[in-house]
């Protein structure tokens, strides 16, 4: 969140320090400490903006009870809830507890450390059509150019992340003695190149203006005269047969090839079956109401995608209008 949330500022390394070990050492006794992270951060980082705590929640934990009994033992008195984040007051100072559920609970705490490094390793995947985030690694399959998209779980190894990327995984692990350090890693990266950085997305100029880490990023890259572009291919999907290589047990070919024939039942069926078509036969019919009508017609059917797929316009054209004349509901409105 930044720790603007408050408005109480940020706040020296000392005492982010105390702070951070006040709610370590109530965390340990109330969760303990396999059940929460907090990111890793550089060595000499000098101020904070807030904390952030990761809580893993296992299937049928209850995130209201754990949140409420969190602000009860800690007698706090200001919290904000946001989307996942929900924000505290502790001494004065912002503490944000997202939750992550137990099988991306170590890839949200790594993709959260060192500040928005996960970030910067993401804009180096997405020219794979790899995406990088809390869930870790995934293969973005689209079909006919974005209409139909899918993410594809690879690994939530970091490790085997950074293999695949040729990052120093040991540097990592090891930890980053400042800024610098955590900028010339990721630079080293064989398919690091500054052309997103040059050419901005929309996404990216407003991280810059919402994360100071980026727009320093941004500034070493200048100062320092980078111009680092590895020559990616064209068409990223030229990408597929090496990616799947690297993760034999994700089956990624035959899990495209399933997503590949969803799509197309999916768009199958839209072309036989669509408001155009039903607003064409009756024509009174729009806004909530032909939502209604949509709904109760395809109730009628145990498999309605099946019905579709396998019979003729004509037919479906039929079964619309019989269906208009049945329902005692809208045939007074439609006929």
């Amino acid at each position: 969140m930044g720790g603007k949330l408050f408005n109480r500022g940020r706040i020296d390394r000392d005492r982010y320090l105390d702070i951070e070990a006040d709610i370590r050492t109530y965390l340990d006794r109330y969760l303990g400490s396999d059940r929460y992270r907090i990111p890793r951060y550089y060595g000499d980082k000098p101020d904070f903006g807030d904390l952030d705590v990761i809580v893993c929640l296992d299937p049928g934990d209850n995130w209201q009870q754990i949140r409420q009994t969190i602000v009860n033992d800690l007698g706090i008195v200001e919290v904000k809830a946001a989307g996942s984040v929900f924000s505290t007051l502790y001494r004065d100072f912002q503490v944000d507890y997202f939750t992550a559920p137990s099988p991306y609970f170590e890839s949200t705490y790594n993709y959260l450390s060192f500040n928005d490094l996960g970030n910067l390793i993401g804009k180096i995947c997405r020219r794979f059509n790899l995406k990088y985030g809390e869930r870790g690694l995934s293969y973005v399959y689209r079909y006919h150019n974005g209409n139909f998209q899918k993410e594809i779980e690879l690994t939530q190894d970091f490790a085997v992340i950074c293999r695949l990327l040729e990052l120093d995984y040991g540097k990592w692990q090891a930890g980053f003695a400042n800024i610098t350090e955590i900028f010339e890693w990721t630079i080293a990266c064989p398919y690091f190149s500054i052309a997103p950085y040059i050419d901005r997305s929309t996404s990216l100029e407003r991280r810059v203006k919402e994360r100071s880490t980026i727009q320093s990023f941004l500034d070493y890259l200048d100062r320092h005269q980078i111009t680092k572009k590895y020559q990616y291919l064209d068409n990223r999907d030229d990408y597929l047969p090496w990616i799947a290589a690297n993760f034999p047990t994700a089956n990624l070919l035959d899990r495209i090839a399933a997503a590949t024939a969803a799509a197309e039942r999916s768009e199958l069926v839209k072309a036989k079956f669509n408001g155009e078509i039903i607003m064409k036969l009756l024509p009174h019919l729009a806004g909530k109401e032909l939502g209604h009508f949509i709904v109760n017609f395809k109730q009628q059917f145990t498999n309605f995608e099946e019905f579709i797929i396998v019979t003729e316009l004509h037919e479906i054209e039929r079964n619309i209008l019989e269906f208009a004349r049945s329902d005692r509901e809208t045939s007074s409105k439609y006929n």
